[in-house]
């Protein structure tokens, strides 16, 4: 490779999300606020079985919304640089980090699924090295995982060369 010639790659996937977390949070705040001043408006008209289910419906929300936004920065990041394979898969609060070199490596195209017993997995691309495995593109199209096989196929064997 020529000097100064950069042979690195990179594919950062994201969920496809709205709200950021801090914009949930805001979000939340506001509801509270709101569903509070309501609440209290008729707790002083005498109808105080509104605070209980004003509660409940608080609670319920935000709980979703936790849900929602501790998944709403996962992300899947493939490097290659320097003959490795960086790979960076952040699912809610797990955050798993592989680093192979490029020489053993084997990506694995994926599987149109058939028939009425579909393993979500075996739509995703999966990489290989030795006995240990990954399997990504869960935030690409599943029309699109194919060419991102492919892709990082093409870079891995560009690295190589």
């Amino acid at each position: 490779m020529p000097q100064g010639q950069d042979s690195s790659s990179l594919w950062l996937m994201k969920r496809n999300c709205s709200f950021t977390p801090k914009q949930v949070g805001l979000f939340y705040l506001s509801m509270c606020i709101f569903s509070s001043l309501i609440a209290g408006y008729f707790y002083s008209i005498g109808a105080w079985m509104v605070v209980p289910f004003a509660g409940v419906e608080l609670t319920v929300l935000g709980i979703a919304l936790l849900v929602y936004a501790r998944h709403a920065t996962d992300y899947e990041k493939i490097s290659i640089h320097d003959g490795v394979m960086d790979i960076e898969v952040l699912d809610g609060r797990r955050l798993i980090h592989k680093q192979w070199p490029l020489l053993w490596l084997r990506i694995k195209n994926p599987e149109i699924p058939t028939g009425s017993r579909k393993d979500p997995q075996k739509s995703l691309v999966k990489i290989e090295y030795g006995n240990d495995f990954i399997y990504l593109g869960l935030y690409t199209f599943p029309e699109k995982r194919q060419e991102l096989a492919d892709k990082i196929r093409r870079a891995r064997d560009l690295a190589l060369n």
